[in-house]
């Protein structure tokens, strides 16, 4: 008998060494990840295949050029839309990525050398104030870019439906709000700045990019797919060079 013990310790000590497997309960649920819930702007954006995301943190600023339409993102869901007037066929507004690098509030303006050849404008520098072409706020851009979203002295254009009326510069109904929503401070603020005695210039806080896009199928800020008239007779993936537009005295 004592020459089977060897064996018989070996067969204990293999099943200790094995691991005992067993099936889960089937008490216990199978748990499985949802895929995010997609905002009504995010669906339509995959609906149509379009190519632009606002960022998913921080603020963002898009002006879709065919819609005549600002929409401002935060944490990449649209907080604001505003009503805007974009150049004509024959001045486009350019289309690129760019970002705000200040606002202005009363700002000086002086015609281009073609609005003068053209016999628009005089050569002179408009004044600040409520009579200048740029109004009394302009949203400056990436530093050299003589594009601005700005207020107007023609507040009364924008009730038209097509709004291709500028010389490349985006005019912005909503100025003041976006003006406050991207320095972060109140309304009654900008409108003191900008009915105030000088001229200054107010640096967001933190980034805010701008798109300027032409996308003539979006979706509004509500989700539903819009088409608009291609106003410039171009792809969307063109991108205008940018001209010599609204300058700043």
């Amino acid at each position: 008998m004592l020459r089977f013990l060897p064996i018989l310790a070996l067969s204990a000590l293999a099943a200790c060494a094995a691991p005992r497997v067993s099936a889960p309960p089937s008490s216990l649920p199978i748990v499985v990840a949802e895929a995010p819930t997609l905002s009504p702007f995010e669906a339509a954006l995959r609906e149509i295949g379009a190519e632009f995301r606002p960022p998913a943190r921080g603020k963002a600023v898009l002006v879709n050029i065919p819609a005549f339409e600002l929409i401002a993102f935060e944490d990449g869901e649209p907080v604001m839309t505003s009503r805007v007037i974009v150049g004509t066929p024959r001045t486009q507004t350019p289309v690129l990525d760019t970002a705000v690098s200040a606002v202005r509030f009363r700002p000086t303006w002086r015609p281009t050398p073609s609005m003068i050849a053209s016999g628009e404008y005089e050569d002179r520098v408009w004044p600040a104030g409520p009579r200048n072409p740029l109004g009394l706020a302009a949203i400056r851009l990436e530093p050299g870019l003589l594009v601005y979203l700005h207020d107007t002295n023609r507040p009364a254009l924008f009730e038209r439906d097509a709004r291709a009326l500028s010389h490349g510069c985006v005019r912005t109904e909503k100025w003041d709000a976006l003006a406050a929503w991207i320095l972060d401070i109140s309304v009654e603020e900008v409108l003191a700045h900008a009915n105030g005695r000088r001229s200054f210039d107010m640096a967001p806080p933190t980034p805010v990019p701008v798109f300027l896009r032409y996308h003539t199928e979006f979706p509004d800020a509500d989700g539903a797919i819009r088409r608009h008239r291609d106003i410039y007779r171009r792809d969307a993936s063109l991108v205008a060079s940018s001209g010599e537009v609204c300058p700043m005295g």
